[in-house]
C-alpha cells in the first residue's frame, strides 16, 4: 500500500476527534482551520504542519481531504478538492441543498474520485448488528421504525435541526428500507430566528406500507438517542446512551390480531464494542486504496438529501397553507 496523506479541514469539536483517529492510523498529513487558535492547538498536540487552504488543494502528496468545517462551507471546499483530484470525506450534513448534493455527486463521478459522507451511525456495531438481524427475519416483517434524537445540544444558526440531527436517522432508515419514501408529513417547532426548525416530528411513508417516525430536537431538556424497528415478530431497540451490553435489545413481545399483547422476556444482543468514527475513517482509507465505493458514498448522501429536501418543502407548504 502506498502511504496515504490525508488533510483535515476543520479542527472544531468534531474535527478534534477526526484528527485523533487519523493520527492514530498514521494517515494525517496536515490540518487547516480558519480559527488559527484551533489549528495551532492540534498542530502542537500531534506535531503536524498547518497548511494554507490552497496548498492543501494543490499539494500532489495529499491524496484525501476530510472536510469537518461548518455545513455552509462544504460545497465549495468539496468542489475545490474534487477538481484538484483529491478523494473527499465530508462530515454530515453533506450539503445544505439537494442541487448542491447532486452537483457534487456528478463531479465525483466525472473526476472518478471517492466521495464519502459522514453518516456515522452506519458504522456503529450495534446498528450493523441490528440491520443483520432485521435481514435475517428476527422481527418478522418490519412495520414501523422510530427514531428519537433529542438533547439540549449545540444549537446551530446556519443549519436546522433537520440537517444536524435528522440526517443521521434518515440515513439509518434508508439503509434498512433500501428505498426512498413515497410521502412525508412534518410538524415543526421554531424557537428562535434560526434558519429552520429547532424541533421536528417527521413521518415517512414507504411503498410497502412501512412507516418511519423521526423526532429530532436540540432543545429537549433530556437526552435520548433511541432507534427502534418494530415488526410482526417483535422489535429491536438500539439505545446509544446505554452501556455496550444494553445498547441493543430484542423485545419479542407483539400485539396480536385481536389487540392482545403477547408479552415475552427481553433479550440483550451481544455486540463487539467499536468506535464508529474509527470504523468510518477506516472505510474511507480502505476505499482510497481499493477504489471501491464507501457504504455511505455520495449516492447515499444524495438519497438522504432528497428526503431532507422533501421535509424542507413540506415545512414551506405548511407555512403557506396556515
Amino acid at each position: 500500500k502506498r502511504e496515504l496523506n490525508i488533510a483535515l479541514i476543520g479542527c472544531g469539536n468534531w474535527g478534534k476527534n477526526i484528527a485523533r483517529n487519523l493520527h492514530q492510523m498514521g494517515s494525517l498529513a496536515c490540518i487547516y482551520d480558519t480559527n488559527s487558535m484551533l489549528s495551532k492547538k492540534l498542530s502542537h498536540e500531534y506535531n503536524l504542519p498547518i497548511f494554507e487552504i490552497n496548498k492543501i488543494f494543490e499539494d500532489k502528496n495529499i491524496n484525501g481531504i476530510v472536510i469537518a468545517s461548518p455545513a455552509k462551507t462544504h460545497k465549495d471546499l468539496a468542489i475545490q478538492s474534487l477538481k484538484n483530484g483529491k478523494d473527499v470525506f465530508i462530515e454530515k450534513p453533506f450539503c445544505l441543498s439537494l442541487l448542491d448534493a447532486q452537483m457534487l455527486s456528478e463531479l465525483a463521478i466525472v473526476r472518478n474520485r471517492v466521495l464519502m459522507v459522514g453518516h456515522l451511525i452506519n458504522y456503529h456495531n450495534a446498528f450493523i448488528k441490528m440491520k443483520q438481524l432485521i435481514k435475517n427475519g428476527k422481527i418478522g416483517i418490519p412495520q414501523n421504525i422510530r427514531a428519537n434524537r433529542l438533547a439540549l445540544g449545540t444549537i446551530r444558526s446556519e443549519e436546522s435541526v433537520i440537517y444536524d440531527l435528522s440526517a443521521h436517522d434518515i440515513s439509518m432508515i434508508l439503509s434498512i428500507t433500501e428505498e426512498l419514501p413515497i410521502d412525508v408529513n412534518v410538524q415543526s417547532i421554531h424557537h428562535h430566528n434560526n434558519i429552520g426548525p429547532d424541533a421536528v416530528c417527521v413521518k415517512l411513508l414507504f411503498s410497502r406500507g412501512l412507516t418511519a417516525l423521526i423526532n429530532s430536537d436540540w432543545m429537549c431538556p433530556y437526552k435520548e438517542h433511541k432507534f427502534s424497528a418494530i415488526g410482526t415478530k417483535g422489535s429491536l431497540i438500539f439505545d446509544d446512551t446505554k452501556t455496550w451490553s444494553e445498547k441493543l435489545l430484542y423485545n419479542p413481545s407483539f400485539v396480536t390480531s385481536n389487540n392482545a399483547i403477547e408479552s415475552l422476556p427481553i433479550e440483550k444482543i451481544k455486540i463487539q464494542e467499536n468506535e464508529p468514527l474509527k470504523s468510518e475513517l477506516n472505510e474511507f482509507i480502505n476505499c482510497l486504496h481499493s477504489r471501491k465505493s464507501p457504504l455511505t458514498d455520495h449516492k447515499e448522501g444524495v438519497n438522504v438529501q432528497i428526503v431532507l429536501d422533501m421535509i424542507d418543502k413540506k415545512i414551506l407548504d405548511n407555512k403557506v397553507n396556515l
